[in-house]
Parts: C-alpha cells; structure tokens; sequence
C-alpha cells in the first residue's frame, strides 16, 4: 500500500509547500466570497528519475484569485501623446459665482 498523500505533502521543500498550499487556498476562498466570481488553486507534482531507485518530486502551485472589476477612466489624447481629464478642442465657459440673497420667492401663480 503507498503511503497517504497527506504525509507525503506534508514533506515537500520542508513543508514549505504544504503551508503554502494553505496560505493560497484561503487567499483564492476570499477572492471568491468578496467577487462571487470563480478562482482556482492547482498542484502539479512532476515526478522525475533521480537514479537507481529515488525519485524527484517537483511541486508547481497554480492560484486564480477573482479580482474585482476595474473601472475605466476617460481621457482625451493630445497630438503629443499626453493624457487630458478636459477636451483640448472645446473652449472653457467663463463660469462664475453667483450670490444668493435672502429674499422671499415670489410664486408666478400667486404674483
């Protein structure tokens, strides 16, 4: 009978990879509880001939933590390739304050 796979896990790159495997599930979980989107965590173990009788096991860890959607920002581009939050081709309106008085309203309908 092989041995668990649970032990063997345990003893990857000094139990480096088995913490590991813990810290990204719990990041990958997150993501998914904050997003509602899917996310992935893989391990692929690559088994190689390492002489007479021993192998090297080599881990690879996948993590596909759902980010939340970016929103996009609109800009105007210039000849010059610079980036503008106001169209260079449309001329500014001299706008200013206007003061309030503390007057009553006078209604239209009741003159």
């Amino acid at each position: 009978m092989s041995r668990a796979f649970a032990d063997v896990l345990r003893e990857l790159s000094g139990g480096t990879i088995y913490e590991d495997l813990g810290t990204q599930l719990g990041e990958v979980v997150t993501g998914v509880l904050e997003t509602g989107k899917v996310g992935e965590l893989s391990l692929k173990l690559s088994i190689k001939p390492n002489g007479e009788g021993s192998v090297q096991v080599i881990p690879d860890i996948k993590q596909k933590v759902p980010k939340q959607a970016v929103g996009s920002t609109l800009f105007f581009a210039t000849s010059s390739g610079s980036l503008l939050r106001n169209d260079p081709r449309q001329t500014e309106m001299p706008l200013r304050e206007v003061k309030h008085e503390d007057r009553p309203v006078k209604d239209a309908a009741n003159g």
